[in-house]
């Protein structure tokens, strides 16, 4: 086993497998006041951030399963004018990066210490598509000019290379998928909406007339829509072979797809949406809000909770901090293998510091051994 130790408490939370946390990015307000963004945890503020006259939410959050740092992104926008609006990112209760004037994140994503934003920043004339690096812009993402606009509307980075989508304008709405900066696919008349990469793909939703789903250029299906149009599909995750999507139909039904088929159908009275999913221990969490204005969580079709005058765009599920004391791993001689997620994916026992990790699919893992923590790579070849 390679000797790489992370010598950091918040390890112990991700090799926890029966108790979980709902982290979810948002806003809230109060007494009809500004609008304040904010990560709730299991429905609780935790962190948050507000300016007199302005209105925040944020949009996306991400925990880093290594060290438990919550990234988080805080936009506002002064009440008054929506091109003076600035964009942070936060890393827990701090700023880590405080934006120009014009900018607005709309996704996060990390990679080993980088830490990547997306969205957009304003030039003289229009929003022009932009990704941001440990702070600094990303120069092949700035893809608009001659007055026209472009927009990264989600981001995920994996092994040092960022798979982006959005939209560029030239008197058509193109649909784009950027890799590394490089435009990898353009479709008219559309958005690409979200985007992840798993397993050697790419997956990604492309909004039209209703929504499909595509994987590395080819489209796999469209999105059952019962006769209307997907308004607008946001979310998309893999798991277990399966791809998760989650949005609104018509701004009263939100729905949960798996593949091409509806497993959930919520009606709600009035403008209403679902905008974020994660799957976590062979459950399915997906957030959004209702038409009476409450920021509302599902699990597996059932409601958990919903939180008044409030609002949630994007949801983290990881193990409970408070799960620590459960785990007894002390027997040296025995090799506990978890995924990025916290799940156990496999027990093995080694022989002189030697552990084979290549029948799990590519990509890093954790490696628990008694107190010993270490990051392990698979490289297993398809």
């Amino acid at each position: 086993m390679k000797n790489l130790l992370f010598a950091i408490l918040a390890i112990s939370a991700c090799i926890a497998a029966k108790s979980q946390d709902i982290y979810t990015a948002g806003y809230f307000t109060v007494d009809d006041g500004p609008q304040v963004a904010a990560v709730f945890r299991n429905g609780v503020a935790f962190y948050s951030q507000k300016q007199l006259g302005k209105d925040f939410y944020s949009s996306a959050i991400a925990i880093d399963t290594l060290s438990g740092d919550v990234y988080w992104s805080a936009n506002a926008f002064p009440q008054n004018s929506i091109s003076e609006g600035c964009g942070y990112v936060m890393k827990n209760d701090e700023i880590l990066l405080d934006n120009v004037i014009g900018t607005c994140i709309n996704d996060i994503s990390f990679d080993g210490d980088d830490i990547y934003s997306a969205g957009y920043m304003n030039d003289i004339y229009e929003s022009v598509a932009a990704v941001w690096k440990n702070g600094e812009t990303t120069p092949l993402y700035t893809y608009c000019a001659d007055k026209h606009s472009s927009e990264v509307l989600g981001i995920d980075v994996v092994d040092g290379v960022v798979y982006a989508c959005g939209y560029y304008e030239e008197g058509l709405t193109y649909g784009c998928v950027w890799v590394n900066g490089d435009l990898y696919a353009m479709y008219p008349n559309s958005k690409v909406s979200g985007i992840t990469y798993h397993d050697g793909d790419i997956y990604y939703l492309l909004d039209e007339c209703t929504t499909s789903v595509y994987k590395s250029g080819e489209e796999l299906y469209e999105l059952q829509n019962y006769g209307g149009s997907c308004s607008d599909v946001d979310a998309i995750i893999v798991a277990d072979n399966d791809v998760y999507t989650a949005g609104f139909l018509g701004f009263i039904n939100c729905l949960v797809w798996r593949n091409a088929d509806c497993i959930y159908l919520h009606p709600f009275g009035g403008d209403a949406a679902f905008t974020a999913c994660q799957y976590f221990e062979q459950s399915l969490y997906y957030v959004g809000w209702d038409h009476l204005g409450r920021g509302i969580i599902f699990k597996d079709g059932v409601q958990l909770y919903s939180l008044d005058d409030c609002a949630f765009y994007d949801v983290w599920v990881r193990p409970s901090p408070l799960a620590v004391e459960e785990i007894k791993a002390d027997d040296g001689s025995v090799v506990y293998i978890y995924n990025f997620f916290g799940e156990l994916v496999k027990t093995a026992c080694i022989d002189d510091n030697n552990l084979n990790i290549n029948d799990l699919p590519s990509g890093f893992y954790i490696a628990k051994r008694g107190k010993e923590v270490t990051k392990v790579f698979s490289t297993k070849m398809e």
